[in-house]
Formats: C-alpha cells, sequence, structure tokens
C-alpha cells in the first residue's frame, strides 16, 4: 500500500495551504493611489493620501479564515492517522473524512473566485491584479489537486484491502 504517498501528499497541501498566511490572494490599485491586498484574515491597505479608510470591517474575510483553517487541520489529521489505519473501516473513515476535505477545499476557490475577488474591487472600483506577490490565488487550487491525488490513492488502497478480503 502507498499510505506513505498519501500522507505526504495530505501534509503537503496543507503546507500549501498555510501559505495563504503569508501571500495575498489579489492585489488592487485605486485611482487614488491607495493599493489594497486582500489575504484569507483581512484587508492591508497602504495609502498614499492621508486620512484614507478602509471601506471593510475587520471581519469581512473571516469566512475564508474559518474555511482555510478547518482544511488545514483537516489535512493534517488524515496525513497523520493514514499511518495507524489498519482496519478496512478505517481507511473508509478517512476517505469519507478526504472527501469532505475536497468538498470544504471547492467551498474556498468558490468563495474566493466567486464573492471576494468581485465584492473586494467594487467599494473601491479597482480591479484585482495577480502579479508576483499576489499568486496565493491560485494556492488552493495546487492543494486540491493534491488532495484529489491522497483522495485517490485511499480509495485505490480500500479496493486492494477489500479484495483481499474476499479471497479469504
Amino acid at each position: 500500500m502507498k499510505q506513505r504517498a498519501q500522507s505526504v501528499l495530505f501534509f503537503l497541501s496543507a503546507v500549501v495551504l498555510g501559505l495563504l498566511f503569508f501571500m495575498p490572494l489579489s492585489s488592487y490599485l485605486d485611482e487614488f493611489g491607495t493599493y489594497y491586498k486582500l489575504f484569507i484574515y483581512g484587508i492591508n491597505m497602504v495609502s498614499v493620501a492621508p486620512g484614507v479608510e478602509l471601506p471593510f470591517s475587520a471581519i469581512y474575510a473571516l469566512p475564508l479564515l474559518i474555511l482555510t483553517v478547518a482544511i488545514i487541520l483537516i489535512s493534517f489529521y488524515v496525513s497523520m492517522s493514514i499511518f495507524r489505519a489498519v482496519k478496512l473501516n478505517q481507511f473508509v473513515k478517512l476517505f469519507k473524512l478526504s472527501r469532505i476535505n475536497v468538498a470544504l477545499t471547492v467551498v474556498l476557490i468558490a468563495t474566493i473566485f466567486v464573492y471576494y475577488l468581485m465584492k473586494t474591487g467594487a467599494p473601491i472600483a479597482a480591479a484585482p491584479s495577480f502579479r508576483w506577490p499576489a499568486w496565493g490565488v491560485f494556492l488552493p487550487l495546487v492543494a486540491l489537486v493534491m488532495m484529489l491525488l491522497g483522495s485517490s490513492g485511499l480509495k485505490k488502497d480500500i479496493d486492494k484491502v477489500r479484495s483481499i478480503n474476499r479471497l479469504r
């Protein structure tokens, strides 16, 4: 069984999502020269004009933070539990948990692309930019691919264990 490869994939997906705390999802530049960066924990602003206030509340990006932390924790749990899984029902539980993790990642990606990138630019009249420091928007996609590969490997292991049980 390739449990080590699957646990590495889930661990790497958690690490990749952990990088979201350091990389902005997108950046915005409005006509007044104010530079905004959207992180999963909020929006940072660098203003050239004095007296410019942030048009977003402090809890604006709280759903992104909660989703990201939940996905990271589930990925770490699945990664560490794969080695302890011996029985078929343990593999099945981890597979179900990995599918829930994949679904949460899809929700995170949809929330970022559908809601946050468009709703952040509307009040400040700026379009999102994905130049070098703002490549964080693509990290959940990389983590999703790793999770899908790990989940498919878990499914193959479950099928192998079931076929061996039939032979007994």
